[in-house]
């Protein structure tokens, strides 16, 4: 997989073209399951910018002419944001404007160059998509893409682009990284602008990055907080590892088996790895169970006149979601942000002593698409399973990375909010200890 480093250390030395490459980029890029949208005009116009910037010896930075897929909930000027839905696809007009984030990708010099397809309104861990069709995992055809962000995973790892941007409110950036052995990054919450976004839980909806290594993942992050670039140092000094208990037993036993893999590896390094329960994480499962999640409720306040007035012409299984808390108390959604709120500080404060919580990024490997597509309670058993593992950290608001291991499993990094910077420094140790290894 070529990265963007690869690309732009050839644009610096006049071996490729901004231009040239762009063009080749948009060839690739058939619409239909994996791309919503080419935006052709508007990347070679910012591709031959980029050409007279090298020329001139002046490029803007690590993204200068590196062509980008952006998830189709964002905001770009003249498209349609359909969401992955039919009926947004016929009921919206063209966005006027960019949204915040990738009016910064393009001050950052990358070429936007089209739309990455999702499943519907973002609502599934699992990829799947009735309209437009299903992308076809990069590592297996047969099985599952991962959701929401389907299409901007798979373009990755095809290498029709170098990077592509998804969203993450329960796992939609991590779970397909995971599934296309990529590396997917959740930031905090509220680092990354979403306006211009179509949301599908306001408290709980971030903007990260998919790309092939840390190191570009850690270019595009800069790229949509509007920041400067700024290299990336490797972590260094001693690092403590929490791996949560309950959540690598209940993993299948293959996925157990390469996190602990890569942990011992780690632990060879000169890492301390712990193994230990961590009740917290439970609690989320509880309060979900008991109040609803948090998601759903925040997707019902969005999405109840669209369903009731064109719900029969939407994914049945994500009107299903949506409509999972409709006969609720509006107490439950009320006292559930009141415990999230009472529950954040006191969880990173409890586990300040660790560096991160280290755990798989899904506890099974990709499953089969084909049984998923007709068979609803599979579907709904698949999805919970997915996104099992990554929802954990939105709830808890901070930084979280999956880093690829074999065949579609994943090594979910976690931080306490803030710390992206330091999230990003930690996993390149852990990437480089991986290759040396």
């Amino acid at each position: 997989m070529e990265t963007a480093a690869d690309l732009v250390r050839d644009y610096a030395r006049g071996v490729r073209d901004p231009v040239r490459e762009t063009e080749r980029a948009l060839e690739r890029l058939e619409p239909g399951p994996v791309v919503a949208v080419r935006t052709e005009g508007r990347a070679l116009a910012a591709a031959r910018k980029s050409a007279e910037r090298y020329a001139a010896g002046r490029p803007q930075g690590p993204l200068d002419g590196v062509p980008v897929l952006v998830k189709d909930l964002l905001d770009v000027a003249g498209t349609v944001t359909a969401a992955g839905s039919a009926v947004l696809a016929r009921l919206r007009a063209p966005a006027t404007s960019d949204a915040p984030v990738v009016r910064n990708l393009q001050r950052a010099g990358a070429v936007v160059v089209g739309k990455s397809q999702l499943n519907e309104l973002a609502f599934s861990g699992l990829g799947l998509n009735p309209h437009f069709g299903t992308p076809q995992n990069a590592l297996n055809p047969d099985w599952v893409p991962g959701g929401s962000s389907s299409g901007s995973a798979v373009a990755v790892a095809r290498g029709l682009v170098p990077l592509a941007v998804g969203t993450d409110t329960g796992g939609s950036v991590r779970i397909p990284a995971a599934f296309n052995g990529l590396v997917g990054f959740k930031p905090t919450n509220g680092r990354i602008p979403t306006e211009g976004v179509t949301p599908l839980s306001p408290t709980l909806d971030t903007v990260g990055p998919i790309a092939p290594d840390v190191a570009g993942a850690w270019a595009l992050f800069q790229a949509l907080a509007g920041e400067d670039p700024a290299p990336l140092a490797l972590r260094e000094g001693p690092v403590r590892l929490l791996v949560p208990e309950e959540q690598l037993e209940r993993s299948r036993s293959e996925v157990r088996r390469s996190v602990m893999g890569m942990l011992d590896g780690l632990v060879a390094a000169g890492f301390e790895v712990r193994v230990a329960g961590v009740p917290e994480l439970a609690e989320v499962y509880r309060l979900y169970r008991e109040l609803g999640p948090l998601a759903a409720h925040e997707a019902l306040a969005l999405y109840r006149d669209l369903v009731k007035e064109h719900g029969a012409a939407m994914d049945s299984r994500v009107v299903a979601r949506i409509l999972d808390v409709a006969e609720r108390d509006p107490r439950d959604y009320r006292r559930l942000l009141a415990e999230r709120a009472r529950l954040v500080p006191s969880f990173w404060e409890r586990y300040a002593g660790y560096d991160a919580l280290a755990l798989p990024t899904v506890p099974v490997l990709p499953p089969e698409r084909a049984p998923l597509e007709t068979d609803d309670q599979a579907f709904f058993r698949a999805n919970g399973q997915a996104l099992a593992h990554t929802m954990l950290f939105n709830f808890y608001a901070g930084p979280a990375v999956s880093l690829p291991l074999a065949g579609g499993a994943g090594l979910m990094l976690a931080m306490r909010p803030g710390l992206d910077a330091a999230l990003f420094a930690l996993a390149l140790r852990v990437e480089e200890t991986g290759r040396a290894g």
